[in-house]
């Protein structure tokens, strides 16, 4: 008989998120400790609580001193003390925590909430005495067989507490703010089955969420047994045959995964197939590879993306509108011609030609084709007639999604070549809309666009694009969303956090500190570039043996918020003015965006200093004269179709999406 396999529960909660990370691990020889939402500080948390459940045998004086009878507040607060002294003794023998002077103040409190917690759970009698009652084991190590499933499972329980009557508790600590409740609750069941087997425990359990506060999780017992007949037990035997055949191991379901797995890389190698939340921007942009010299460069996708498909189906369905359209014209008499039509993402442009005949009678009859192709066909055409040309804009029935990875790639030399360079969208004939940020025309971003309009998406995207082939040292991004919709989605932030100046700002309070901190970074490179004798950050970095200075790009989604208090509005728009006349050359940047583009968001001096205009949709032609200087963005069709100003002129497109 074969022995059974030995599986850790690390690679049990691997195999949960990502059955690919598990099987990668068993190639590799090593569970993989997957880092998403892991606490920087949560092994310092852990020997911290070890070394006081070690020591529960011989209380310091001044918790042996307290009697039966103390208050529960002096009772707590001498555990606070306990713990503590062990995170004080952490502090001295390691200087880099002043470094990190947030992160171990949440340590701190963390560490005070565990204490609180131990106290109110402790026996009746003197607590120096009953806290050895209560704390049972730490950091203890069990085994026990799957015989159903093949294999045997070992791990290493947090803690076990006494809970009364000779029951116990199993617990779990967790330090983190992912949302990792459902990996959570079936690793604690999971260690009350291997108790069960091995040693014939029951225990009930318990999982201990700090970030920072506590939030205590209790599973019942028959919820936490049905969890492990139900679902564990069957992924341990599919565990066993996928470290046997790791190609048979599935995908992870989770889109937030990939941008932060350590064997993305390796994952792409193994399986090849194109999954877009480990293959699509801005994932890539995370992966980063070292230099010589340890210097951090921009990581190829794992796989190139590919360029657009064919779209067949558009081609088909433009040309059958194309031959209705002409029916229809015939219908009322008029010859007429068509050819070269352009399959946009999200509209057709069927250009009409009247070869014999004048082009007043083609006007004539064309509103009349608009309404029978609306009520008899469900066909929504305009026609618009642009000097001599003519022609009908179709919206599409089944429009086709813009990603941003294939553009991307059509454009990475260009995009390469220096940092600030962006994609916007795809254009209806095709081509790619760019933008630069070192472009006198365009050193700064206005965006506007209603709800629904896709500005969420287009920012993102901009994000992405600028930041895909450039690594950290190059260009450092400042994000403020005080909605919390736009850069908060999963995923996003850990895909581009290298390249990030700071923390995601929410507070429409933290954007004028921000704003003003690069307009001190702005006049500290003009006094830089006056010693150098240089005009522009490009010249300053092409220098040779220069130390390179990043461009730095801020940008704030909903800038409408800082315009409704008098003395708000005034520094908000002085500080653009000042960043918008001279930071282009210093390689400070703005992107800033709104669903209000009305004249009280939008007065002239704040329009004229943001060369780059990009209009999604906006409820009113008057909006669109605020963004465009002309109308439009009025009749767009939402979700990423807009109209862009870069310096050449109004020209239409379809925002790209990144895919998380």
């Amino acid at each position: 008989m074969a022995p059974a396999a030995a599986l850790s529960v690390t690679e049990v909660r691997n195999a949960l998120r990502c059955p690919r990370v598990f099987a990668l691990g068993r190639l590799r020889r090593a569970a993989v400790a997957f880092p998403v939402g892991s606490s920087c500080l949560g092994g310092a948390f852990h020997r911290i609580v070890e070394r006081f459940a070690g020591s529960v045998a011989s209380p310091p004086a001044h918790v042996a001193a307290l009697a039966a009878d103390a208050p529960p507040e002096a009772v707590c607060a001498a555990m606070v003390r306990w713990v503590l002294a062990y995170l004080a003794d952490e502090l001295e023998r390691d200087p880099s925590y002043r470094t990190m002077p947030a992160e171990t103040d949440d340590l701190a409190e963390a560490l005070r909430q565990f204490a609180g917690y131990v106290a109110e759970r402790l026996p009746p009698g003197p607590p120096g005495r009953t806290v050895a009652e209560l704390v049972r084991a730490a950091e203890r190590s069990v085994e026990a067989p799957f015989a159903e499933a093949g294999i045997v499972l070992r791990g290493k329980v947090d803690a076990l507490f006494a809970r009364g009557a000779g029951r116990l508790d199993v617990v779990e600590y967790k330090l983190t703010d992912e949302d990792n409740h459902a990996v959570d609750r079936a690793q604690v069941a999971l260690y009350r089955e291997m108790l069960r087997r091995s040693e014939r425990i029951e225990a009930r359990p318990v999982v201990l969420r700090f970030h920072p506060g506590l939030e205590a999780v209790e599973l019942r017992e028959e919820h936490a047994d049905e969890l492990v007949r139900g679902t564990l037990v069957p992924l341990l035997a599919r565990m066993a045959a996928w470290a046997e055949d790791p190609a048979g191991a599935p995908a992870t379901s989770r889109r937030d995964l990939c941008a932060a797995c350590p064997l993305a890389a390796a994952c792409a190698e193994q399986y090849p197939a194109r999954l877009p939340a480990r293959d699509d921007p801005p994932m890539a942009a995370s992966r980063q590879r070292p230099e010589a010299g340890g210097r951090l460069a921009p990581a190829a996708p794992v796989q190139p993306a590919t360029a657009a498909d064919s779209d067949r189906d558009g081609r088909d369905e433009a040309r059958a509108v194309q031959k209705r359209i002409l029916e229809e014209l015939r219908r009322d008499g008029v010859a007429a011609e068509s050819s070269g039509c352009i399959v946009g993402a999200r509209k057709y442009f069927i250009p009409i030609s009247r070869p014999r005949g004048r082009l007043s009678d083609l006007d004539a009859v064309a509103r009349n084709v608009e309404h029978r192709l609306a009520t008899r066909d469900g066909i929504e055409a305009k026609y618009v007639p642009h000097g001599a040309l003519r022609q009908f804009e179709v919206t599409r029935t089944h429009p086709r999604t813009v990603l941003l990875g294939p553009l991307l790639e059509r454009k990475r030399a260009w995009l390469a070549e220096r940092p600030g360079r962006f994609v916007v969208g795809e254009q209806p004939d095709g081509s790619v809309l760019c933008g630069d940020l070192a472009d006198s025309a365009t050193p700064h971003l206005l965006v506007a666009g209603q709800a629904g309009s896709g500005k969420s998406w287009l920012l993102r995207s901009l994000v992405a694009s600028l930041v895909h082939w450039h690594d950290p040292s190059a260009l450092r991004i400042t994000l403020l969303d005080p909605k919390r919709v736009t850069f908060c989605v999963a995923g996003f932030q850990t895909a581009v956090a290298a390249h990030l100046d700071g923390p995601l700002l929410y507070g429409v309070e933290d954007a004028l500190p921000c704003l003003e901190r690069h307009v001190e970074v702005m006049e500290e490179r003009y006094r830089m570039f006056e010693a150098a004798n240089v005009s522009d950050l490009n010249e300053y970095n092409d220098r040779p043996g220069a130390d390179r200075l990043p461009r730095h790009v801020v940008v704030v989604d909903e800038f409408g918020d800082l315009m409704v208090e008098k003395a708000a509005a005034q520094a908000f728009c002085g500080v653009v003015q000042r960043l918008g006349a001279k930071a282009r050359a210093a390689g400070v940047h703005l992107v800033l965006a709104t669903q209000r583009p009305d004249a009280k968001t939008m007065p002239p001096v704040l329009k004229a200093n943001l060369g780059g205009r990009i209009a999604l949709k906006v409820a009113s032609g008057t909006n669109s004269r605020i963004i465009l200087d002309q109308n439009g963005a009025e009749t767009l069709l939402g979700r990423g179709d807009l109209l862009a100003d870069l310096g050449q002129g109004v020209v239409p497109a379809q925002a790209a999406v990144v895919t998380l």
